[in-house]
């Protein structure tokens, strides 16, 4: 494997389990607006939710929409008309409160700790990011903390990269090795900067996109055995 110099982290699938916050904070706000809380019905909101973040990463639509949108048209699945806005600050009360680990984030970050400059590159909301990564203990890790709407760009635009640069002051891409769960933000993020990529894949799923993927590893425990 190719030396590194700099180790860029997405967080969301990567470090914390997003899938397992998402979960709960689409139970609570099922309960709270009364329609009924089922895995289908969760489901339902991923891929309503997975949608409007796509477009967004494509630059089709703005975050406000995204987070407002995706709960109006969710909702009135059910004949539920909510104001996207409020349900969005009730969930990210949910989503703050969660904080799991992926296995073997903590010891990733212990044994790369002091070897390699760290960095959080995710999109997402600047709040709830610092939240929950201050709750898991993850933030003591890294030397930068780059979210998407401070940057006022999403992964994988050059945009948000160009200000990760401009923090970092550096942007020897060459050096650099990003890790991250996606496809869409991460790995084609590194294809469009020139940033070698890892694929953490724990759900061993195909690659049906033309992103080029330079490592693909299924466990964080295999990243620590590469690094």
């Amino acid at each position: 494997m190719k030396k590194y110099e700099v180790l860029l982290f997405d967080v969301d699938g990567t470090l914390l389990d997003f899938n397992k916050a998402e979960e709960e904070g689409i139970e609570g706000l099922l309960n709270h607006y009364g329609a009924p809380v089922s895995d289908e019905n969760k489901h339902k909101y991923h891929l309503v939710n997975k949608k409007y973040w796509e477009a967004l990463e494509r630059g089709e639509i703005t975050r406000d929409q995204v987070l407002t949108l995706r709960f109006e048209e969710f909702f009135a699945g059910f004949g539920i008309q909510v104001d996207g806005a409020e349900a969005d600050d009730l969930y990210r009360q949910y989503l703050n409160a969660s904080a799991v680990l992926i296995d073997g984030a903590i010891e990733l970050l212990d044994s790369v700790k002091g070897k390699y400059p760290l960095y959080v590159v995710t999109n997402g909301v600047a709040e709830t990011q610092y939240t929950r990564l201050a709750k898991s203990g993850l933030d003591k890790y890294f030397d930068g903390i780059f979210i998407s709407e401070e940057a006022g760009a999403q992964k994988p635009q050059p945009a948000f990269f160009e200000y990760c640069f401009e923090k970092m002051g550096r942007r020897d891409v060459e050096n650099m090795l990003i890790i991250g769960d996606s496809l869409t933000s991460d790995m084609r993020g590194g294809n469009n900067m020139g940033i070698d990529t890892m694929w953490f894949n724990p759900g061993k799923e195909e690659n049906h996109t033309e992103v080029h993927l330079d490592y693909i590893v299924e466990s964080l425990a295999e990243i620590k055995t590469m690094l």
